[in-house]
């Protein structure tokens, strides 16, 4: 699946999520989190530019995807989709993992 297309999965699900709210979690503990989970597939650290399996945007890209939100990453986490392996998180740390990837966002 290319980066357009998993931001377009993200996309959608930003319209899927757009009505609930902006619940947040801890970024330091979703790194932490994100290290064990996500780090195989996925660039977790600010600046990267090339994860660790190509396919998988880094953390930062989807930080910075134009219009992403809290509930789309959530959905995203509990939604099955292409490429994706489906891990069991608990709320806390679907927020917790959110909130280090919404930490990424630069600019205003």
């Amino acid at each position: 699946m290319s980066l357009g297309s998993r931001i377009g999965v993200l996309i959608v699900a930003i319209a899927a999520g757009a009505a609930h709210g902006q619940e947040l979690g801890n970024p330091q503990t979703g790194l932490g989190l994100a290290r064990q989970v996500c780090g195989a597939c996925h660039a977790l650290e600010r600046g990267a530019t090339r994860s660790p399996n190509v396919r998988s945007p880094t953390f930062s890209e989807l930080g910075n995807a134009p219009g992403m939100t809290a509930a789309a990453l959530n959905v995203a986490l509990t939604t099955p989709h292409a490429g994706m392996p489906m891990f069991v998180l608990t709320q806390n740390q679907r927020e917790d993992i959110t909130a280090y990837i919404l930490s990424l966002k630069t600019g205003g």
